[in-house]
């Protein structure tokens, strides 16, 4: 059903008949009396009827303008609430900042910096995806996080990619371990472990098998688990040694750990912020992009 009068037109007829006053009706609109008076015309052709009647000394509505003001009345203060619901919503989803790190970020980094993001901004909330380096990089592709930290996206045309920094990888043993001690560890020493892996959907385990792939005596893998956190427990545990980023044991969050540099060859990689190409960040999470820009770059 199409309707053949405007917003404008019935707001009009709603302050002629509340004043009962062209002049006072225009000047609340901002409206020349003239223009206020073919607004009111208008909708009455629309609706075929008169709505008011004029004599040079007054204005009075007719019984179908009483009938039609207490709908347009209604329409009015409904179309305010629809207003006022949707500013609400866009106010609070400004408010709201996501994002998606891979798991040592969040359980090393990003508390410390959110700490700090709180003191300046206590009024917004915050949402963490923590998750592999490739869901990382799918959430912030497809809208759903407004800023992600990883190491994947740096040949993306679809993010923005700005490097932090470079993080080494290191060999994750007992302090028990009788390569605690070692200054580093190779690669091809892995034959004689029980080594403990990450799942083959990690982005780091797809670095550590371009490694593994190029040893004259590849290694073989005893256990794995999906996340970090899940290799790190193994290893706690005795039950081997694993090759993951030094991010992972940051803060002494495993103190019957140690982690031992690789070396021949060295291996990293490089974590960044990840932002949807050409998309315009709100204030709230471009101060916190700025945050985690400088503070993991220290």
């Amino acid at each position: 059903m199409r309707l053949d009068f405007e917003f404008g037109e019935v707001l009009a007829f709603v302050t002629v008949a509340q004043t009962l006053n062209f002049r006072a009706a225009a000047d609340r609109l901002h409206l020349s009396q003239p223009a206020l008076s073919r607004r009111v015309e208008k909708l009455e052709a629309a609706l075929d009827m008169r709505l008011l009647e004029r004599t040079t000394r007054k204005v009075d509505l007719t019984e179908a303008g009483r009938q039609f003001l207490n709908h347009a009345v209604v329409i009015l203060e409904e179309l305010e609430l629809a207003r006022a619901s949707m500013v609400e919503r866009a106010s609070r989803a400004k408010q709201l900042v996501t994002v998606a790190c891979v798991p040592s970020v969040a359980n090393h980094v990003l508390p410390d910096i959110l700490r700090l993001y709180a003191q300046t901004h206590p009024g917004v909330r915050i949402r963490i995806i923590d998750e592999s380096a490739g869901k990382v990089l799918e959430a912030v592709m497809e809208g759903e996080a407004d800023i992600g930290i990883s190491f994947l996206g740096a040949q993306n045309a679809e993010v923005d990619f700005t490097p932090i920094r470079s993080e080494p990888y290191v060999l994750a043993v007992r302090r028990d371990h009788p390569l605690a001690a070692a200054a580093a560890a190779r690669w091809d020493s892995l034959e004689a472990e029980r080594l403990i892996a990450v799942s083959l959907n990690s982005g780091n385990r797809i670095l550590i098998e371009n490694v593994l792939a190029g040893l004259p005596r590849r290694p073989t893998i005893h256990y794995e688990a999906n996340h970090v956190t899940g290799a790190l427990g193994l290893v706690s545990a005795g039950l081997g040694v694993a090759v993951l980023p030094a991010l992972a044991l940051a803060n002494n969050a495993y103190p019957a750990l140690v982690g031992i540099p690789m070396r021949d060859p060295e291996l990293s990689r490089t974590l960044g912020l990840v932002t949807r190409a050409g998309t315009r960040l709100s204030q709230p999470a471009s101060a916190l992009h700025d945050l985690i820009l400088r503070k993991i770059g220290e």
